[in-house]
């Protein structure tokens, strides 16, 4: 188990922020390009990379990342395909449901499991389809776009059931990549921080900022998205032929920037949410960090904007 201390964290974010930053960089691509060399080596008989993670464990910086790599160090072209598209619509009969009768989103049949794995297998053989475009708005299908993989190209799907085989089938052709937060911070008395409280974070940074959502929605929210990950992700993380750390040591001072005021004012709404406290509480451990020396191409970015 990986863990990094508060204090150490503290003293590095207040005397050596650049370097923190660096290294943390450095250690999150260097498990990307060695994803992207073995993609790209085996890109005649597995052209599909399949990549799988919890609600915010950054799969879709991750598969871009991966994307721009494989065209800047080997020159390959790839495109980068959301499982979200084949969600069917939210007034489908047969959408799946949970023990209080609503939609069970975190369901792997709240995706039209038929058509991926058709389109999937048309993929592999470079056939033409038309790929559908979910409309988020309208909870529904917005329509299709034509779509081909050209030979000797890499076609990148992420989602959070990418390496569940009743989503994307049985086959031979796909790499299985795992993503997600697995170093915990450690505070001097020796709590620890679950990766979980980190991807909470990310989650309260970005649906606050970017889709409007207030505080105490997200943290009731990622309740039901944490069952669904023990229940729906979790089992298939042992298919995965590579798996990514994506902490990065500077995040949690960089997320506390924007979230520890705002919290701390509506603290009232949280008096019995002990994953709340047990946010607040660590957030005391180091100072904010500024966003202006992350880089714009930081996985951090995906969660706090440019």
């Amino acid at each position: 188990m990986k863990y990094i201390r508060t204090n150490y964290l503290k003293n590095e974010v207040t005397q050596n922020e650049l370097e923190l930053i660096r290294s943390s960089e450095e250690n999150y691509y260097n498990q990307l390009k060695e994803v992207s060399g073995a993609v790209y080596e085996n890109r005649e008989t597995r052209p599909i990379v399949l990549i799988s993670g919890p609600s915010g464990s950054g799969k879709t910086s991750t598969a871009n990342e991966l994307s721009r790599l494989l065209m800047e160090e080997y020159g390959c072209r790839s495109s980068v395909v959301s499982l979200d598209n084949y969600f069917k619509s939210n007034d489908s009969p047969d959408m799946p449901l949970d023990e209080n009768g609503n939609i069970d989103l975190e369901s792997p049949y709240c995706t039209d499991l038929e058509l991926l794995q058709e389109h999937i297998n048309l993929l592999n053989e470079c056939k033409d389809f038309e790929m559908p475009v979910f409309d988020f708005k309208k909870q529904a299908r917005g329509g299709y776009v034509p779509f081909k993989r050209e030979p000797d190209s890499i076609v990148i799907m992420e989602g959070i059931h990418a390496l569940n085989p009743l989503v994307t089938g049985e086959n031979s052709f796909a790499w299985c990549v795992y993503v997600s937060v697995r170093t915990r911070l450690k505070a001097d008395n020796g709590k620890l921080l679950h990766p979980r409280a980190i991807r909470l974070m990310r989650r309260l940074c970005r649906d606050n900022l970017f889709r409007g959502r207030d505080f105490e929605a997200i943290f009731h929210f990622f309740e039901s998205v944490s069952k669904g990950e023990d229940k729906y992700i979790l089992p298939f993380k042992h298919r995965a032929n590579f798996q990514i750390d994506t902490f990065m040591a500077y995040e949690a001072p960089a997320y506390r920037a924007y979230l520890y005021d705002k919290l701390k004012d509506e603290s009232d709404k949280f008096t019995e949410n002990e994953l709340y406290k047990k946010l607040m509480t660590f957030f005391e451990f180091f100072p904010s960090m500024s966003k202006q020396n992350i880089p714009k191409t930081s996985l951090v970015r995906e969660f706090i904007g440019f």
